[in-house]
């Protein structure tokens, strides 16, 4: 596999990791704004709160996707196409409201986004490209926060419990790449912004366990696009 696409998705990595930290402050301003004022109901979960902090990182895949295939690197092209090519249809179709039956394909797609994900991680550190592996981590972590605080929903994390997929350990582990890596871009603030979503995480799913919502699932499907791929029957 063509070295060049991989370090061209590193080089959009200051860019691509400013714009998640704006919205990780975004967040801690909001659930601060909601402690003073004593809000502890549900927030309703949008498309563009979900979406949009990780929308750099994954158009990325479609600029690699076409790079791969200008560089003639098959097997690259195959790696991006999936969140890529792939994730502009599925959006395309949810903007749209066109009716689909996601349920048909949960299971599969599910799937398809886990082994993609463990591919996509292997591959950039087997090129030692480490800031788009946290950019994953610090995208997906702080969706995580933002679902355990806004929408008591412990997702991933009840998941791991319900699938036994083990390798989610990696969002939260990757999360202290920069301590590791002089040379990263935005070193120190994407190493703050790391440990407070890290402890916000942490806290809200204890938060959360005490309050007995661990186990309990969304009451319906939102906006998102996660929940085409990753619910996998109807509640």
């Amino acid at each position: 596999m063509d070295p060049e696409v991989y370090r061209l998705f590193a080089s959009a990595c200051p860019l691509i990791l400013g714009w998640i930290l704006v919205f990780v402050g975004l967040t801690v301003v909001t659930l601060i704004a909601r402690a003073w004022r004593g809000q502890v109901d549900r927030h309703r979960d949008t498309l563009i709160g979900g979406e949009l902090p990780g929308i750099l990182l994954v158009l990325m895949h479609s600029v690699c996707f076409v790079y791969s295939l200008m560089r003639q690197d098959w097997l690259s092209a195959v790696v991006f196409g999936w969140w890529g090519p792939g994730f502009l249809v599925v959006a395309t179709l949810v903007l749209t409201k066109r009716r689909v039956d996601w349920q048909r394909i949960a299971r599969a797609t599910s799937i398809s986004c886990k082994i993609n994900y463990l591919v996509v991680v292997g591959l950039f550190i087997f090129h030692h490209e480490w800031a788009p592996v946290f950019a994953y981590s610090l995208w997906i972590m702080h969706d995580q926060v933002r679902l355990v605080w806004l929408q008591h929903n412990a997702d991933r994390t009840r998941r791991v419990c319900e699938d036994r997929w083990l390798p989610r350990i990696c969002y939260p582990g990757f999360l202290i790449v920069p301590l590791f890596v002089a040379d990263f871009p935005l070193r120190w603030a994407c190493a703050t912004a790391a440990g407070v979503v890290l402890v916000l995480w942490i806290w809200g799913l204890v938060r959360l366990s005490r309050a007995g919502g661990f186990f309990v699932r969304p009451a319906s499907f939102t906006d998102n696009l996660r929940d085409i791929v990753y619910l996998q029957k109807p509640i």
